[in-house]
């Protein structure tokens, strides 16, 4: 029997659409849903919902945030629904029917720490949050900050980029979202702050309209909205034993605001992270050259280059760091 499924979906941005294009793919060529499909918050409304609901449909997709009043009357139904990466108390809280498929924030996070201190330049680092900070966004700070930790690597927890510019250079900042590194590059930009000599911004969810058109042009983590959409679909009439799915990312999108990787700054970010774990076990810079299995002359001059100090003198400033810590 053909299902009549509601799809709301926010088309403007290359999330929805991955999304959509993830439903399409599990359905195949052999489709036997009726969809209609809802592509903003202002056609997501309560009349509609309550339209759908006389009809009869048999199951909702809905990923269109900022709709509370429509949102609270599936909240109110036992009707299959899935939700994608909204945050919705009323629809957390119903138990029936309902998965909820998400952007794994550990992956987000341990690709953004990653991406960053491969390029070997950053002697801080700093996530900044959305401007409400949400549920979301610390889950994504934590994440982030659990990956430095485990390398070696501090985190700041910014609200806002004003801080940046007290932080030692130069700086890898994660955004919580694309808006947010688009908020960032400005600030840099007003301040005299070169991206990325001086601050590398990773944002996340790859919103090629705001990624292309800022200046420079944003790096961006992107989450498999495709396969979310492949699972919303899977999942809508098959309930999952887990009550929220995970799903990773795709991919990290290179563009101007961070730079290229290269090998010298590989070798000195091990060397970073080796003297940040160990600079109170009285090791030396020979114990550092041996760790990087290269010449002590190819260590001290690539340590120079990209961190502005030498090998001894960083196992100092940690050590003085650890002393007032």
């Amino acid at each position: 029997m053909r299902k009549k499924v509601f799809v709301a979906l926010r088309m403007s941005g290359i999330a929805g659409q991955e999304k959509l294009g993830g439903i399409f793919r599990f359905l195949g060529d052999d489709r036997d849903w009726d969809i209609t499909l809802i592509r903003s918050a202002e056609e997501f409304t309560p009349k509609r919902v309550k339209s759908a609901l006389a009809e009869g449909y048999d199951g909702f997709i809905v990923s269109i945030p900022d709709t509370e009043k429509a949102a609270a009357l599936l909240a109110d139904t036992d009707i299959p629904t899935v939700v994608m990466d909204i945050h919705d108390p009323k629809l957390s809280a119903r138990r029936k029917n309902i998965v909820f498929i998400r952007n794994s924030p550990e992956e987000i996070g341990r690709a953004a720490a990653h991406h960053l201190m491969q390029i070997g330049r950053c002697r801080s680092y700093a996530f900044i949050h959305n401007p409400s900070v949400l549920e979301w966004s610390v889950d994504r700070f934590r994440a982030f900050r659990t990956t430095l930790r485990d390398h070696g690597f501090w985190c700041h927890e910014l609200e806002g980029p004003d801080r940046l510019r007290d932080l030692e250079r130069p700086i890898g900042v994660l955004a919580a979202n694309d808006d947010r590194g688009f908020d960032v590059l400005e600030y840099c930009r007003t301040r005299r702050l070169r991206v990325p000599e001086d601050v590398l911004v990773l944002g996340i969810n790859n919103d090629t309209i705001i990624c292309e058109n800022s200046r420079p042009r944003l790096s961006s983590i992107q989450p498999d909205f495709e396969q979310e959409g492949f699972l919303a679909a899977k999942h809508l009439f098959d309930l999952p034993a887990e009550r929220t799915v995970f799903v990773g990312v795709k991919e990290v999108v290179r563009r101007d605001s961070t730079a290229e990787t290269s090998h010298s700054g590989k070798l000195v970010q091990k060397a970073v992270a080796y003297i940040r774990k160990n600079a109170c076990r009285s090791i030396g810079v020979n114990d550092v050259v041996a760790h990087l299995g290269c010449s002590r002359r190819l260590a001290d001059l690539r340590f120079r280059q990209l961190q502005g100090t030498t090998i001894g003198g960083m196992i100092a400033d940690v050590r003085l760091r650890e002393v007032k810590r």
